[in-house]
């Protein structure tokens, strides 16, 4: 029979309701109230490690299952990531091509313009204006039956020299910072570290 999640937290909070009591008039100033609050530590971190394994417990039955649906879904969603992949690769490439004909036609356009006008200058000719060359519209959305497909500027990036890489793109690793400190490393250019203690309980 599944465990209700209700009553199960309604059975660990009633437990450590005198635990959670003393918080309001706490205040250590001496050994005796040092001690007190230690046991306290110590009780309510134990209570803290139930309330996680039982919520672990709980959940466990759902992330099975949700574990099971995913590896049911993947061949089928796997196969369809490989279509898109085929579909985006031949579609982009046949794009491609069509933006670099146009700009080919354009460029040669743009070039006979100049040879003309310079030609104009010397007989004192009056040019017109060449037709922009026949080519496909490439557009950037286009239009199917099922909606829209839009073709858009991606920028692939890849460090090669990190040492290269201007200060003022690099992120900082804290967790490398924080274990250089843990080392006994406590001055680093650019980065404030401050010594704080804390209260580590075991049960």
């Amino acid at each position: 029979m599944p465990q209700d999640p209700t009553y199960e937290l309604a059975s660990l909070e009633e437990s450590s309701q005198h635990l959670l009591r003393w918080l309001h008039d706490l205040n250590v100033d001496s050994p005796e109230q040092q001690e007190k609050a230690e046991g306290l530590l110590i009780s309510t971190r134990h209570a803290w490690k139930q309330a996680d394994e039982k919520r672990r417990e709980l959940t466990r039955p759902l992330d099975d299952a949700k574990q099971r649906i995913i590896e049911l879904f993947s061949p089928y969603l796997n196969r369809l990531q490989t279509a898109i992949n085929i579909l985006n690769r031949e579609l982009t490439t046949y794009h491609q091509t069509l933006v670099a004909l146009r700009l080919d036609k354009e460029r040669e356009a743009m070039e006979t313009q100049a040879v003309r006008m310079k030609e104009a200058e010397e007989t004192g000719e009056v040019v017109e204006p060449l037709k922009l060359p026949d080519v496909p519209n490439v557009v950037k959305t286009s239009r199917a039956n099922l909606g829209t497909v839009t073709y858009r500027d991606e920028w692939q990036v890849q460090v090669v020299d990190a040492a290269k890489v201007p200060r003022d793109l690099c992120e900082p690793s804290l967790p490398r910072i924080r274990a250089r400190v843990k080392s006994g490393v406590t001055t680093i250019p650019g980065v404030l570290v401050t010594k704080t203690v804390v209260g580590v309980a075991r049960s």
